[in-house]
């Protein structure tokens, strides 16, 4: 294996134990009741676990990207910016759309730059952003699926 689909090996497993915290941190968030609740009055393990939940979040779609970079960089596609890794992440069948990907970026951007500002907005922001996680998660499935069967490279 040259050294670049090694290199994308690593990512994958390395994802994988991404994808372990962010849906612990994701379970937590449901399961104390979180989405929703004004961030003023959470408790402050209850604010422990949105800010677990939000680091997670943002460094596992920060990978993904770096992912998938790297997979089409290894399928040799000219790169000027991330809109031609979504472009041919789409044409590929990792993502179904640029948007799924546009929309988890924005959220995530939108929480880190809002955080204890303005709570009005905070809430909603907090409920997005737990509902991307399926669609990061199927992105991920997706990308070492591709990995896989069109790279030979596999996570294990």
């Amino acid at each position: 294996m040259n050294p670049h689909r090694e290199l994308i090996a690593g990512k994958l497993r390395h994802m994988r134990r991404m994808r372990e915290y962010l849906a612990h941190s994701h379970g937590n968030l449901l399961s104390h009741g979180i989405i929703g609740k004004p961030v003023g009055s959470m408790t402050l393990q209850e604010s422990e676990i949105l800010a677990a939940f939000r680091m997670r979040f943002s460094e596992f779609q920060e990978h993904l990207g770096k992912l998938l970079r790297a997979i089409a960089q290894e399928e040799e596609i000219e790169i000027t910016g991330f809109s031609d890794v979504l472009a041919f992440a789409e044409k590929a069948e990792i993502l179904a759309s640029a948007d799924d990907w546009k929309k988890a970026r924005d959220v995530r951007n939108q929480i880190n730059h809002e955080y204890e500002e303005n709570e009005r907005v905070l809430a909603p922001l907090i409920a997005e952003m737990a509902n991307c996680v399926p669609t990061l998660f199927l992105i991920h499935d997706r990308a070492a699926v591709y990995c896989t069967d069109k790279l030979s490279v596999g996570n294990g």
